[in-house]
């Protein structure tokens, strides 16, 4: 009985026989090929019949032993490259239409599927949990500047400044006695000497520029009326991490005290309005931190349809709130 598909070294033309006739397989994304304090995936997560895994060659074969001979009932374990699209095309292929549950295990960062495959593969009635990925991978200078945004209109004018400009520019402005808008159109620092100064803040500029499309608007609104600020801000500054600890804590501590019930009032308020079940939702998220409800407003945002209830979860059996997205269910 073949336990393994390989997309990478081989070209599957077919399912595996004893899941061939299916369409109420279940499958778990990142998981086959690792282990976890001696416990191999497959042992580890029982209830699925499909586990999707890019092969990581030290503990992939621990899985396949396993699987090989120690599991009585069918399943495969499908090695594949989710960036490739010929190899995902390959898989979509076969797959298609066959999954009633699609769920993640999340061990370390994960990839984060594309909607379209998630429309391919489920079953008419299928529901996919758990679908987006962790990347722990932000750098704090990032996630500061991103609460700086998130601030702007309470920011001290002194703290605008970190905002805008670098360190270099503030600098060399408070050791002339200038503002730092004044030392950047100084005529003195296009000297070749200032290059390295000038080219960090041209980039911070574009950086920012890109960031969030409404900084020249942040002199509109004062800490009174934040809330319609925060109306203009792209996901990535809304759910910028309050608990990821960097150089600058004290300072993001400052303006977090200030006003982190109204900005959490403010995303649960604006989540509410996009789930189907708001009573339910209020009542399971009252005591939840604001880093899980921003995740939740972003899922809100990124997969429109997306349901939120008691369910049973497919890794552990345990029962949790959750999410899923059913079949096509954004159109």
């Amino acid at each position: 009985m073949k336990r393994t598909m390989n997309f990478i070294l081989d070209n599957p033309v077919e399912i595996v026989p004893e899941l061939a006739s299916r369409s109420d397989l279940r499958m778990v994304l990142w998981a086959g090929d690792c282990v976890h304090d001696e416990i191999t995936d497959i042992e580890r997560l029982p209830n699925f019949d499909v586990y999707l895994c890019m092969g990581f060659i030290q503990t992939l074969q621990a899985n396949v032993d396993y699987i090989y001979n120690n599991r009585s009932k069918s399943g495969v374990i499908c090695i594949i490259d989710i960036w490739n699209k010929q190899e995902m095309d390959r898989f979509i292929e076969l797959f298609r239409g066959r999954f009633a549950v699609i769920d993640s295990d999340y061990n370390g960062n994960t990839p984060t599927l594309p909607r379209e495959y998630y429309d391919a593969l489920l079953s008419d009635e299928g529901k996919a949990f758990n679908i987006r990925g962790i990347n722990g991978c932000i750098m704090p200078t990032e996630n500061f500047q991103n609460s700086l945004e998130l601030f702007g209109p309470m920011l001290s004018p002194e703290d605008n400044w970190r905002r805008i400009w670098t360190k270099e520019v503030i600098d060399i402005a408070k050791a002339n006695d200038l503002s730092p808008g004044s030392t950047w159109s100084s005529p003195d620092l296009k000297d070749i000497y200032y290059n390295k100064v000038r080219e960090n803040q041209e980039r911070l500029m574009e950086w920012n520029k890109n960031r969030n499309p409404a900084s020249s608007q942040i002199f509109n609104y004062s800490k009174d009326n934040i809330e319609e600020y925060w109306k203009l801000l792209p996901l990535h500054i809304l759910c910028v991490d309050f608990e990821r600890k960097n150089l600058y804590d004290e300072l993001h501590r400052k303006y977090t005290r200030l006003c982190i019930e109204r900005f959490r009032s403010f995303i649960i308020e604006h989540t509410l309005c996009m789930i189907k079940t708001p009573d339910e939702f209020r009542v399971y998220t009252m005591d939840l931190s604001i880093q899980k409800l921003q995740e939740y407003y972003r899922l809100c945002k990124e997969y429109p349809g997306i349901e939120f209830g008691l369910i049973e979860d497919n890794r552990t059996g345990g029962k949790i709130y959750g999410h899923w997205i059913k079949k096509n269910s954004a159109l």
